[in-house]
């Protein structure tokens, strides 16, 4: 009998905080490496807006984790594209070690994900097979022993580009991010209730900033690296999970703005 196993994905990821000038430098300089994701392509300004419902414990371990910086730690959350309302949603586990990002992803159709994780007694729907129904199974374990429930959901817009010369490079601009409340399986969410997260008063900068990722396996490309330094780009830490929470439930910790360290 053979074994199934969750689809993995292994990558680095550095996050930048950068203004809109810089953003216009920024893909001018990818440009002969890189092109726009398709799918974002047939999108209204060459964006489209992730939704993520995340999760947590009752006492907010994982966001405690993730602010002690814990080196292994876990984010769990479900994630959908809020342009298709009719396409299926995923359930992901992603886990950090230092800087390697490790990341399991199981579909499951719309119109289940909700009745599956709200009944813990739910079985997985048949029509979810092989890696994905691996890795749902992964999620469910998580979510079922760590008793996690939904604390916040966050939407933003997405400017993806992928490098046409590398295997495997991600350069994602993220603009609009807001977050709200909620303690059921659901995106939906009153216009009403939405709040920045990326406003300028929040970040203690004058404009609203753009959270700038660089996803790349194992070595950073060398046109990579030379546009960072073109740039002069220096690595900060943003999480927007961590930073819903101190939003609505007024979770703080000593330490203020972090530098990330590492390259640049």
């Amino acid at each position: 009998m053979s074994v199934v196993t969750a689809n993995v994905i292994e990558r680095r990821e550095y996050k930048y905080l950068i203004d809109n000038a810089t953003a216009v430098r920024l893909r001018a300089a990818i440009r002969p490496f890189c092109d726009i994701d398709p799918y974002a392509a047939r999108s209204p300004g060459g964006r489209y807006t992730i939704e993520s419902l995340y999760l947590d414990s009752p006492t907010m371990g994982l966001y405690w984790a993730n602010e002690h910086e814990q080196v292994d730690r876990i984010k769990v959350r479900v994630r959908g594209y809020a342009e298709a309302p009719n396409s299926p949603v995923f359930l992901e586990v992603k886990r950090r070690i230092n800087d390697v990002i490790t990341k399991t992803r199981g579909r499951v159709p719309r119109d289940c994900w909700a009745p599956l994780l709200a009944d813990r007694a739910a079985p997985i729907p048949r029509e979810v097979a092989g890696k994905d129904r691996a890795a749902v199974e992964r999620f469910l374990a998580l979510t079922r022993t760590m008793h996690l429930r939904p604390y916040t959901v966050v939407r933003y817009d997405r400017e993806p580009y992928f490098s046409r010369v590398d295997d495997y490079v991600r350069v994602t601009m993220d603009t609009r991010i807001r977050a709200q409340v909620t303690d059921r399986w659901s995106f939906a969410a009153p216009d009403r209730n939405w709040r920045a997260l990326d406003d300028g008063a929040t970040q203690r900068a004058l404009e609203s900033l753009i959270v700038l990722e660089l996803k790349f396996t194992t070595q950073v490309p060398l046109w990579l690296h030379n546009i960072v330094e073109q740039l002069d780009l220096t690595r900060r830490s943003f999480s927007k999970y961590g930073t819903s929470i101190k939003a609505f439930y007024g979770a703080t910790d000593a330490r203020t703005y972090r530098f990330a360290g590492g390259w640049r």
